[in-house]
């Protein structure tokens, strides 16, 4: 790529044609990822998926509030064998759904 300094005399770099289309290439490519990910999160399966993820989550908080460490650490595997699941066929791993507090002034 260029240094991304403006010409003298000039105020802003102008990027070049093959920047241009590197720039565009990639976005392309991150909106081919998104429509994969939204045919993915449209399978019935990938949404029992998500959802057995994010009961594991919640499991697992019970779990060490209870102190039952036997259980946390199953139910901790069974999460991270789902996280890897996610990874492999390219989809984000869900987070823990919370309450949103109100802002503070």
């Amino acid at each position: 790529m260029a240094d991304r300094k403006p010409k003298p005399g000039k105020s802003r770099y102008r990027r070049t044609h093959d920047e241009l289309i590197a720039d565009y290439k990639k976005k392309i490519a991150e909106i081919e990822k998104r429509k994969a990910e939204k045919a993915l999160q449209k399978d019935p399966a990938s949404k029992e998926a998500t959802a057995a993820f994010r009961a594991l989550t919640k499991a697992v908080e019970n779990a060490k509030s209870s102190g039952d460490s036997d259980l946390k650490r199953a139910l901790s595997e069974s999460q991270r064998i789902l996280a890897e699941y996610f990874e492999a066929k390219g989809l984000n791993v869900p987070k823990a759904r919370k309450p949103r507090a109100r802002r503070k002034k």
